[in-house]
């Protein structure tokens, strides 16, 4: 492991997954010491920090697979975006071939979807100091659980299904991480795994099996596996 950060990462070269871990909690160290610099990570404007977008969505939720499977510090990972897969992974005699992606949390009536009201409602909250979650950001809206539990299930299904559609990834053996981002809080009184079991049901094995032989959906703490056999 190292002392001093690795990020940003480098495509193609060989990091241990200590690596990893060292430069998130150096980070973190830092966030909480600079609220600024934490602010212009959520926004991730590539003008301020041209690596936060590929952090928060990539090497971030990789470190909560790594976790998730419990990955050895030992254990190496090389960053491999212009391939099928984003990660390659080695841990012992396997090799795990890591595509990623992001869920969120899709409401009927938001005035924007998906990543760009992420983006939004940062900014919002950057300049005013809040945002409103529902998909309005500077107005409340009032959804129950059942409605919230049903749009993030639609947000995960979506999220793979864009996936499934990539031609680029038949006979890769790819497996599928996908962060879905708050997803946790939103519904804490649900397990990740009852939230991700009927979207992927939903799906269907026979259908997001043609491409990847795992799903993994991390959130902050929480870690699901669905294997294709």
């Amino acid at each position: 492991m190292t002392s001093r950060s690795v990020y940003p990462l480098e495509a193609g070269r060989l990091y241990g997954i200590g690596d990893l871990r060292a430069a998130e909690a150096l980070l973190l160290a830092e966030r909480q010491s600079d609220q600024d610099l934490s602010s212009r990570l959520r926004v991730q404007s590539r003008k301020e920090i041209a690596w936060a977008k590929t952090r928060n969505e990539e090497w971030s939720p990789l470190l909560l697979l790594a976790d998730g499977l419990r990955l050895d510090d030992a254990d190496t990972f090389r960053w491999t975006p212009e391939g099928a897969a984003d990660f390659v992974i080695v841990s012992g005699e396997k090799t795990l071939n890591v595509q990623c992606t992001m869920a969120y949390d899709e409401p009927e009536d938001a005035a924007y979807s998906s990543g760009h009201l992420h983006h939004l409602e940062m900014k919002h909250q950057r300049e005013n100091g809040f945002y409103f979650g529902g998909g309005r950001i500077s107005e409340p809206t009032v959804r129950d659980v059942a409605e919230q539990l049903t749009t993030w299930r639609a947000g995960i299904a979506s999220a793979v299904r864009t996936k499934l559609s990539n031609t680029n990834y038949v006979g890769q053996e790819l497996d599928l991480l996908v962060y879905a981002r708050m997803c946790s809080f939103d519904l804490v009184d649900f397990s990740l795994t009852e939230v991700v079991a009927p979207a992927l049901d939903a799906i269907g094995k026979a259908d997001w099996g043609r491409l990847f032989a795992n799903i993994y959906v991390v959130d902050n703490g929480e870690f699901v596996r669905v294997a294709r056999d």
